[in-house]
């Protein structure tokens, strides 16, 4: 018998960082930011758009060096559902006087 997936699993495409959501970190390590890889121009620039914390809805739009990505250690995430539960659920560290 096969199995089958469930709905609701995607397969992400990990071969590209074009589609990923993220959290960026500040230097002691508490979520920064979060956003949305919009595209990549060739292999060394990303364009990325920041979301609000409170509402969740976009807003600046940033050009940001792929190298800073990694150097910087983004969180990235194939789905907005994993970015939320990384948040909600501790597995990124989140400033107390954060509000979700």
């Amino acid at each position: 018998m096969t199995q089958r997936k469930k709905e609701s699993e995607e397969v992400v495409d990990w071969s590209t960082l074009n589609g990923k959501l993220f959290h960026t970190f500040d230097d002691d390590g508490y979520v920064q930011h979060q956003g949305y890889i919009l595209d990549l121009v060739g292999e060394e620039i990303a364009i990325i758009q920041y979301f609000e914390w409170f509402a969740g809805s976009p807003s600046k739009i940033q050009a940001v060096w792929v190298s800073d990505i990694v150097d910087e250690g983004w969180a990235l995430y194939g789905s907005a559902e994993a970015m939320n539960d990384a948040y909600e659920h501790g597995h990124v560290r989140v400033r107390p006087d954060k509000g979700t």
